[in-house]
């Protein structure tokens, strides 16, 4: 045995010892506790992120097209933003086709990427169209500035702002299946008309032309809805020719709540969903007006962008593409 001061000093010893072992389990079981709550948040987030449309992950795709700079003719940045569309689209869509094409003198590409409906006995229909012009408008005519009127607009809300919620719904439509097929278009040359005698929607005009075979069942159109300030009523062209699905839209706007989106008339505006209602489709424009005070000038730039504007669009498209109330 040993004597009683060693055998008491032997037990504190011990004493101690289980003390910091216990102390050391609980602290593992505590950071195992907090890992995996930190790794079921992330997951939560992960998982909303991929379920639903992000307006701030589409604020990026603006930021990246500005930074490419003016997507006109002369400019490199058109060049480096059909590389950038396509490399984010080719690794995810089901088809991708560039359509060059020529007119008016001028050159131009669109782009067509499918993503082929869930269910393989729905793939040719009901089939959803979304487009969005992807070029910039040469001249800033409306500057207040008139040194600045023969520069280029940047294009932060007119050109990119549409292509981006193109962008962000091809990241959700390759992750989750929609229950249609859903083809994006991203459409060239929008922005020339009353430039040297130039028509807007060059090459919504080609695009019409060179597939007419192509009939969605119901196509929506993408164009300024990015500014902080959004507003968009009911594009009277769009009422006139698909009014059913204009509806069918503001239904589900109102249902969410997305206050961006009012309850009456707008005016008749030309756009790039004229060339697709002649041919006799139903294709309506999702667009702001009155214009933004940034139209046509030097300050549409992206600092008068919100991703919330994105964000409110976006998850009405979500909603009108995968969860279908009415039949189109």
């Amino acid at each position: 045995m040993l004597p009683s001061t060693d055998r008491l000093i032997t037990q504190l010893v011990m004493a101690s010892a289980f003390v910091a072992l216990s102390t050391l389990a609980h602290a593992r079981i505590d950071n195992q506790l907090d890992s995996q709550i930190d790794s079921q948040i992330n997951s939560q987030i992960d998982e909303q992120q991929n379920g639903q449309f992000n307006g701030q992950l589409a604020m990026e795709h603006i930021a990246q097209q500005v930074s490419f700079g003016p997507r006109t003719a002369d400019y490199s940045g058109k060049q480096k933003t059909l590389n950038y569309i396509q490399q984010l689209l080719q690794p995810e869509a089901d088809q991708l086709v560039v359509q060059p094409f020529q007119a008016h003198g001028l050159s131009g590409n669109n782009l067509w990427a499918s993503f082929y409906a869930a269910d393989p006995k729905q793939r040719s229909q009901p089939r959803i169209m979304l487009a969005a012009h992807w070029d910039t408008r040469p001249i800033a005519e409306r500057d207040k500035l008139p040194a600045n009127r023969a520069q280029p607009v940047t294009g932060a809300n007119d050109g990119a702002s549409g292509v981006a919620v193109l962008l962000e719904m091809a990241r959700l439509l390759s992750s989750q299946r929609a229950p249609v097929t859903v083809d994006l278009v991203f459409l060239d040359l929008e922005d020339m008309g009353n430039i040297d005698g130039l028509p807007f929607s060059i090459g919504a005009t080609e695009f019409v032309h060179q597939n007419r075979f192509y009939r969605p069942t119901a196509g929506v159109l993408v164009d300024m809805v990015c500014d902080r300030d959004l507003v968009i009523p009911q594009e009277r062209f769009s009422r006139d020719g698909a009014a059913d699905l204009q509806d069918q839209i503001w239904q589900i706007a109102r249902s969410q709540g997305a206050e961006v989106f009012k309850d009456r008339a707008g005016a008749y505006i030309e756009d790039d969903h004229l060339p697709f209602l002649r041919a006799g489709l139903k294709v309506i424009n999702l667009i702001h007006w009155p214009f933004p005070q940034s139209w046509h000038t030097s300050g549409d730039t992206i600092d008068r962008c919100s991703a919330d504007s994105l964000q409110q669009v976006g998850r009405v498209i979500s909603e009108f593409i995968y969860l279908q109330r009415e039949p189109l």
